[in-house]
């Protein structure tokens, strides 16, 4: 699942459940705890089941586009939440409503300042190491979501043989063989369009072209992470056999 939904994803998940559950707990407040100070405050802006219903939504928007590309809107509208929430808590600190809201005001404000930090993050790359072998630096390459190289290790540039200024601005598919770019294109239509990949974090074996037209086994695994301008894909790739292979 993380490597279905990246670690974006996972955070809108705990962030959509946990918001559900202070819905419920708004919406189903026992009558002798209303009276309590923290419910108190809250009333006395909005009603309880406004709240209930504001974090319910809130929870079910963050559960909803944890799955797709563009998750912006679940993380503005969490931190605004949470801040707001935040604030409330310590303005009736200073009205005397709640004096001990100031803890929990600290609290909703501290947590609203971490969604709003991983907000501004990309999908964080764990470059796995391959089974077999000694471990050796591997070529990494960064494309954005049309398959466009805009990154290249020296590894990479030593595995292919194309230099730094000749791959990047490139497409993907000059790295493998023509029988295998109508599949890659389709794989990169079908992200683009469900926002997510079924290979995503899984070790692929693949055949590589070299610029001097000989073909290689490899090893590839790939992350994708979303940001403003899209999709951004990170392979990490290593030759595997040793030996170049015969086209089918």
């Amino acid at each position: 699942m993380l490597h279905r939904i990246g670690r974006r994803g996972a955070s809108l998940a705990f962030v959509g459940l946990l918001s559900l559950a202070i819905g419920a707990s708004l919406a189903y407040v026992p009558a002798d705890q209303r009276v309590a100070p923290g419910y108190a405050m809250l009333a006395s802006i909005a009603p309880l089941s406004v709240w209930a219903l504001v974090w319910c939504a809130t929870g079910a928007l963050c559960l909803v586009q944890m799955f797709m590309r563009s998750d912006r809107v679940a993380f503005a509208v969490a931190t605004a939440l949470l801040l707001l929430y935040g604030l409330v808590y310590l303005f009736s600190t200073f009205t005397g409503v709640n004096p001990r809201g100031w803890v929990g005001g600290a609290v909703w404000l501290a947590f609203g300042g971490w969604i709003a930090l991983i907000a501004t993050w990309p999908e964080a790359v764990e470059v796995s190491r391959f089974p077999g072998g000694e471990a050796e630096p591997e070529a990494v390459i960064v494309a954005d979501e049309a398959g466009v190289i805009q990154s290249w290790n020296p590894q990479a540039a030593n595995l292919f043989g194309w230099t730094i200024d000749e791959a990047v601005g490139r497409s993907l598919t000059m790295l493998m063989p023509s029988r295998f770019r109508a599949q890659h294109s389709a794989g990169l239509a079908r992200v683009r369009s469900t926002g997510r990949s079924d290979l995503a974090g899984r070790i692929i074996p693949l055949v590589g072209l070299h610029r001097d037209g000989t073909e290689f086994a490899i090893a590839l695994t790939v992350n994708a992470w979303h940001s403003d301008d899209g999709v951004t894909y990170t392979g990490v790739i290593r030759p595997i056999g040793g030996g170049s292979v015969q086209p089918e």
